[in-house]
């Protein structure tokens, strides 16, 4: 006669069936946690990627109604101020403008306003620039669509700073 342990009695006579059902079972966990994982992943990507295609819609097409030129710009050396006359030449609001400032070919300095400027006017906007010397300014108009600033960089306005 055969001799049985003590704990003989609580495991399951076929110990070769559980082993298969366990690993089904994880399986189908690792399957159902990495399927959640890849969704996430897949609505945060197209979530982000529909926001850079509308940016890029909206930079073609909102930044062909912007068109803006300088009028004049001078720089007061001792006072470090440029003073520069913006004109709107078409329908559309320009809701900020950045100002780059060059010495030469360096850039200087770049300063974003919330400076709006509406269609079909003349603005003069006074910039305290902290700098010894501009000679040349760019001016980048932005427009906001639905929540978004659209950096409208191809319709940027550049000219020769002159001294007042």
């Amino acid at each position: 006669m055969k001799k049985r342990g003590v704990f003989s009695i609580f495991f399951i006579p076929c110990k070769r069936a559980v082993s298969p059902w366990i690993s089904w079972v994880l399986l189908v966990a690792f399957a159902v946690i990495l399927s959640a994982f890849m969704y996430n992943f897949m609505v945060s990507y197209t979530k982000d990627t529909t926001q850079d295609i509308k940016k890029t819609v909206y930079n073609t097409d909102e930044c062909r109604s912007v068109s803006f030129n300088i009028v004049s710009a001078c720089f007061s050396a001792s006072t470090q101020v440029l003073n520069i006359t913006l004109e709107n030449t078409n329908y559309a609001r320009i809701d900020s403008m950045a100002f780059r400032l060059y010495d030469g070919r360096i850039p200087l300095h770049t300063n974003n306003t919330g400076i709006p400027m509406n269609p079909n006017r003349v603005k003069e906007i006074i910039l305290d620039t902290g700098v010894a010397s501009v000679t040349r300014v760019e001016v980048i108009p932005s427009i906001e669509k639905e929540g978004m600033d659209i950096i409208c960089s191809d319709r940027k306005a550049e000219a020769e700073v002159v001294p007042c």
